[in-house]
């Protein structure tokens, strides 16, 4: 039998919806699981596991507006539209694409007119790479206020410090830096 946990989630709906396009009637099932992938892989990818372990840990416990822990509550309000946005990608495919007993299927409506899978990849990629701006100023207060943050000791730091350095999201690395200004 499985252990059931809590699970934490650094963002809302609320949010996600007050700060993005997506439509209010839109279910809280699907906006749920695209922040939980969103932050589950994106955020952690970027911030690494025992940061984002503590970030967790801070929101369960109801303790990220205590004094000792400023770093970690500005870290946690750098990481909401980063979250927001990350999230709008991740729901795009789940809104489109239904999984059923008859496969995967596209629904329609005679007043709807759904967008072809070349569109949906444009907006999926707008989306992302809104989420990279506010992912690079994540990186940046991490590198910034490392002594503040121990979750990042030197050793996790270098072990994540090609993710604090790029937003790159593809599969292939191609050498160079993006995002950076080089001197």
């Amino acid at each position: 039998m499985a252990k059931t946990t809590t699970k934490v989630l650094l963002t809302s709906e609320e949010f996600v919806k007050s700060q993005t396009n997506i439509s209010d009637n839109v279910s809280g099932k699907y906006i749920l699981t695209a922040i939980r992938e969103a932050q589950d892989i994106a955020l952690q990818r970027t911030i690494g596991g025992p940061l984002f372990r503590k970030l967790k840990q801070l929101v369960e416990n109801d303790a990220v507006d205590a004094e000792e822990n400023e770093a970690y509550a500005d870290l946690l309000t750098l990481c909401q539209y980063f979250l927001a946005y990350q999230a709008v990608a991740e729901v795009l495919p789940k809104l489109s694409y239904k999984i059923t007993n008859a496969g995967v299927v596209k629904t329609g409506d005679e007043q709807i007119q759904n967008v072809t899978l070349e569109e949906l990849s444009t907006q999926q990629a707008t989306y992302r790479t809104k989420a990279a701006h506010y992912q690079r100023d994540i990186q940046r207060f991490c590198l910034n206020n490392r002594a503040a943050l121990p979750e990042l000791n030197e050793c996790q730091c270098r072990d994540i410090r090609a993710h604090l350095e790029t937003q790159y999201t593809g599969g292939l690395y191609l050498g160079g830096a993006r995002g950076k200004i080089l001197p």
